[in-house]
């Protein structure tokens, strides 16, 4: 990782292209979605959720209900799900439990090996699903909503706190034009909470992390939508 070919960009330029078209050479950083436990450890790492435990036993974290239930004839130790809790909900893709019969949904999803056969490489894809997943998923509704609420804690206004949570997920300062979508989209859901506050806790309340004083707030629901909308820019889940 601390090579020059690693750290290059994917940008590309006129002159690499013609020097080498296929990018034999890796003259440009190939652009590659990242798998899917590494998604899983980008969303709790730049929300600060993740648990820096190293070993000890596979954790189940968060998935849909029934899922196990449905694939077993409902005898032994797996045949029920017994979701994990507290930092154990937090910690890295890596130690994430694997049933054979039923291979938690959102790594395959994200083309993550369901283990009934020895892969040499995994496949990549980009499918509505995937969309939907980043969109809908708790693990990412409940790290935009801690991530928003840390960042109230300490203190930032509104458009600090959404180039703080901007530069924690992706990497990098945001352009202007993005930051001016960006502030539109916080002002409109500021509004629309402060408008029907009766949503704000049904928005805030995915996950299992507890709630504080700040949590219940116009202000953390709205720019808790923002940070749900830059965790999926497509470049959140790229390595570029």
């Amino acid at each position: 990782m601390s090579s020059a070919t690693y750290q290059q960009s994917a940008t590309v330029d006129k002159k690499k292209v013609e020097m080498d078209p296929d990018n034999f050479y890796l003259a440009s950083y190939p652009r590659i979605r990242l798998n899917a436990e590494n998604i899983r450890d980008m969303i709790i790492a730049s929300s600060g959720l993740m648990s820096k435990e190293i070993g000890g036993p596979s954790v189940k974290p968060y998935q849909p209900e029934g899922l196990w239930e449905a694939a077993t004839s409902g005898r032994g130790e797996l045949a029920e799900y017994r979701q994990d809790e507290g930092a154990d909900l937090y910690r890295r893709g890596l130690y994430t439990f694997i049933k054979l019969t039923s291979p938690p949904p959102k790594p395959i999803i994200f083309d993550g090996s369901n283990r009934d056969v020895c892969e040499v490489t995994r496949n990549r894809t980009n499918t509505p699903l995937q969309a939907l997943a980043m969109l809908n998923d708790p693990l990412v509704l409940e790290a935009s909503r801690v991530l928003a609420n840390n960042l109230i804690k300490e203190g930032k206004e509104n458009e600090a706190a959404i180039k703080e949570a901007f530069f924690r997920i992706l990497c990098r300062a945001p352009k202007e034009e993005e930051m001016a979508l960006l502030i539109e989209y916080h002002q409109e859901e500021l509004k629309r909470f402060k408008q029907k506050p009766e949503t704000v806790l049904e928005t805030v309340k995915a996950g299992e992390f507890p709630l504080d004083q700040f949590s219940d707030t116009p202000e953390t629901a709205a720019l808790m939508q923002v940070v749900v909308a830059i965790y999926n820019v497509e470049e959140a889940i790229t390595k570029t």
